[in-house]
């Protein structure tokens, strides 16, 4: 495991407002096809159903998913090999992930996440040729991520290399749950400027147009996408206001 990154050494960061996940969760939308890439993994698992990896069909849409939203270390000609580590890491943590329920991450089921994550993001499920000689590829944290977020997409958010890098974490399941559990702080700060605008935060998704499935931590996601992997500067919110009264003028 990775030594934890200290405290300061993050760059700080401020509290993320509706008006930020609204603009990133357009962006997002416009920006790329991975929106689709999710209504089709639902429409094949079924949106009332809960992914079940002890199902071989679950775990082929899983990697076809995967593959759509750009994990190219899962190579289509080892999934096979990729198959049977899910089903073996599945069996072996199932307990452990139907213990994580509900809308919120408790602190008693750290120490599982940890596990979970590393076991997963450790094993190999690839082998590729190298000058060296043979290269083991492991199924890797941005693939475990998103692995975890379509499993349970109320609690965990998916994270790349990028917003690893520029949010100062490791690749490891510590530095995972300190930015699960940041994303979970972040919608906290959410409701409160939610309910000080007079509407709920569950709401937003809706408000947003999105698919019903649409959770906040999946908004929250988005936005570090855009934001850091994608390194989009947000415009504020006054120089929105001044853009629509340019519309109101012309009326």
């Amino acid at each position: 495991m990775s030594p934890p990154v200290q405290p300061d050494a993050r760059p700080s960061e401020a509290p993320l407002t509706p008006f930020d996940l609204a603009m990133t969760s357009y962006l997002y939308e416009a920006m790329t096809g991975y929106g689709q890439a999710l209504d089709r993994f639902w429409s094949r698992i079924g949106t009332t159903d809960n992914l079940d990896l002890v199902k071989d069909d679950h775990r082929r849409a899983l990697l076809k998913f995967l593959n759509d939203w750009g994990c190219r270390n899962l190579a289509v000609a080892w999934h096979s090999l990729a198959l049977a580590e899910l089903d073996s890491w599945y069996e072996a943590t199932r307990e452990r992930i139907d213990a994580f329920d509900g809308p919120t991450f408790e602190a008693q089921n750290r120490r599982d996440l940890i596990e979970v994550y590393d076991d997963l993001s450790g094993r190999i499920i690839a082998h590729r040729k190298s000058k060296g000689g043979e290269l083991s590829i492991s199924f890797g944290p941005t693939a475990t991520s998103k692995t975890l977020f379509v499993l349970r997409p109320e609690l965990f958010p998916a994270w790349d290399g990028a917003i690893r890098t520029k949010l100062g974490h490791q690749d490891d399941g510590e530095s995972y749950v300190e930015f699960v559990e940041h994303a979970h702080h972040q919608i906290r700060g959410l409701n409160r400027l939610a309910e000080s605008s007079g509407f709920a935060i569950e709401s937003l998704p809706q408000m947003l147009g999105r698919p019903s499935y649409t959770t906040l931590v999946q908004l929250v996601g988005e936005y570090y996408w855009i934001t850091l992997t994608r390194s989009v500067s947000l415009r504020s919110r006054d120089e929105v206001t001044t853009w629509t009264s340019w519309s109101a003028a012309s009326d």
